[in-house]
């Protein structure tokens, strides 16, 4: 019996349950469509071959769909007979259906604010998706209450993503769906850590300039604590659920968070711009409060969060005053330093000021130091002074640090790597990461001989293995080690090989090591560029015979820090 059968015997579908699951698991796709091309090529082979893959096919759904459209009707959905396969539904209306004098699918009302058809069919049908899990909404509209209302129905949903959508109070219908990861980001937040990938849509000069977003931005006062008060009352009515959030400066004040219980909150992610620390609004529901003694700030949201363990604070770099965490002329709360001491994982943005805080935190296991602005600038990342500095923070913590990433200015020496190798014996993961990567000299100039810059590369880099050779539990290894300049156009790829040979040439020298990359400048236009990674596992250990598997391209989706995923386009 082969695949190109048009229907297969009952005795096989046990068969087919058994095996399916391992055969779709390697047919899923790792890009930016949902679905892949060999999926949908199994799918049409018989009918029971199709219904096993419809969950997989259809596990993530965005509408709406520019091709799903047609004259009579407008917009159309997804047939209900596919309602039980979706778990994950994307929201995401297109930019460009608002434009004036392009309006599709909606209109215009008297004040030029676009209106959306068709969204009683989403309305109509989140309440009958049974196993929906998570909602990502991404509208230039103001969300139908109507929405909020359905989705706060779903007893099945956990995780809630608001990015680029404005808000009013109809958010705080969404009640009273128990939903334990939240991610809400403005309209018009767009950051970048360092300089590699970022999300397409920032790329493309229309996303700053579309009409809903300049009115948007000029309508500031007139919104004025509107979105901070609804994200508040939203985020204290699922606070007892919560155990991830992820919310942006621009949506909330610490006077706010700090009146609010988080009592399985294990993740909290602060991004965007520093929420406004002299803006004091009340936020209590029921009898009035106390009168208030100070001012809120981080740490008095941070003491309502008992299991707290992973803590990112993710700025972008402005012209302003540095966020402080302490105060380094005022003696600290001793409150301050035991939350600090208590967490595990902590990431932190060189827009804050880093002296003076790492040397509390002596749990630490995971740490990250990122270069973060707001695009299209280019951010500037820790110069090596400041570096050193921060490792001598580490080395008197005398933390068990498992995993360091951190970004960096100046160019990587074995000095820096044998500062970390010091103050951070125990790494398992490690990655140095150059903020605005380049090569060195060019094995193609005309008074340079080619053979005397591969030698002294080749000398440079046992110099690396030798500083890094005390990390005895190293497995996971990036470097932006500088290497050689080839010419763009070789077509042997030498850059590609100097940087394989220098892969397996730390992997013989460090033995603990089972992942290994290292940096460079990528092409992405006639005269753009950014960082990328060329990473390899290294295989065939236990066997005796070593070798490196090439591994796709990977990238932090913001505001990830800790585990990368693979590049979705």
């Amino acid at each position: 019996m082969t695949l190109a059968h048009s229907t297969l015997p009952g005795a096989h579908m046990p068969l087919i349950a058994d095996i399916f699951p391992l055969l779709i698991t390697q047919l899923l796709p790792a890009g930016r469509d949902p679905v892949s091309a060999s999926l949908l090529s199994l799918s049409s082979t018989s009918r029971h071959i199709r219904e096993a893959c419809l969950p997989f096919l259809f596990a993530e759904a965005r509408w709406p769909q520019r091709s799903k459209a047609d004259r009579d009707h407008g917009l159309l959905f997804y047939p209900e007979s596919l309602w039980p396969y979706i778990r994950h539904f994307r929201l995401e209306w297109h930019d460009e259906w608002t434009e004036p004098g392009r309006i599709r699918y909606g209109y215009l009302d008297r004040e030029g604010i676009y209106c959306p058809y068709h969204m009683e069919l989403a309305v109509y049908a989140i309440t009958r998706m049974p196993k929906l899990s998570k909602v990502t909404l991404s509208t230039p509209f103001l969300p139908l209450q109507a929405f909020y209302e359905a989705l706060g129905q779903c007893h099945t949903l956990s995780s809630f993503t608001l990015i680029d959508t404005p808000i009013d109070q109809s958010l705080m219908q969404f009640y009273p769906a128990p939903i334990r990861r939240v991610n809400l980001t403005p309209v018009g937040q767009t950051l970048r850590i360092g300089d590699g990938p970022t999300d397409p849509k920032f790329a493309e000069i229309s996303y700053f300039m579309r009409d809903w977003r300049r009115k948007y931005r000029a309508q500031a006062n007139l919104r004025g604590y509107r979105e901070i008060r609804s994200s508040a009352v939203f985020l204290r009515q699922h606070a007892p659920t919560l155990t991830h959030v992820e919310l942006s400066g621009d949506l909330t004040v610490f006077t706010g968070l700090a009146t609010i219980d988080w009592p399985v909150l294990s993740t909290f992610v602060l991004h965007g711009r520093v929420p406004n620390q002299n803006l004091n609004l009340s936020f209590h529901m029921g009898a009035a409060p106390a009168p208030v003694q100070h001012i809120p700030r981080l740490f008095d949201v941070l003491r309502r969060m008992p299991v707290l363990r992973d803590f990112r604070l993710l700025f972008p770099q402005s012209k302003s005053q540095e966020f402080r965490l302490l105060d380094p002329y005022v003696l600290a709360n001793p409150e301050n330093l035991a939350k600090l001491a208590s967490l595990d994982s902590f990431a932190i943005s060189n827009a804050c000021a880093l002296e003076g805080v790492l040397n509390y935190m002596t749990n630490l296991r995971r740490l990250a130091i990122m270069a973060l602005v707001d695009l299209p600038r280019w951010p500037i990342a820790l110069s090596q002074p400041q570096v050193e500095r921060v490792l001598a923070d580490i080395g008197a913590s005398n933390c068990p640090l498992k995993h360091l990433r951190i970004i960096i200015e100046d160019k990587l020496t074995p000095t820096i790597c044998r500062f970390i190798s010091t103050h951070c014996p125990q790494l398992e993961i490690l990655e140095i990461e150059r903020c605005g990567y380049h090569d060195g000299k060019s094995v193609s100039s005309c008074d340079t001989d080619p053979r005397n810059v591969v030698f002294i590369f080749h000398r440079t880099q046992q110099e690396y293995l030798e500083a890094l050779s005390p990390l005895y539990s190293l497995r996971d290894l990036r470097l932006c080690m500088q290497f050689p300049e080839y010419d763009e156009i070789d077509d042997l790829e030498s850059w590609r090989v100097i940087r394989q040979d220098c892969a397996a040439f730390f992997a013989r020298g460090l033995k603990s090591l089972r992942k290994v990359g290292f940096e460079y400048r990528k092409r992405t236009g006639t005269h753009r560029y950014q960082d990328a990674w060329l990473d390899y596992a290294i295989c065939g250990r236990e066997e005796g015979e070593m070798r490196l598997c090439p591994l796709p391209a990977m990238w932090y989706p913001f505001p990830e820090v800790w585990e990368p995923e693979q590049l979705r386009f």
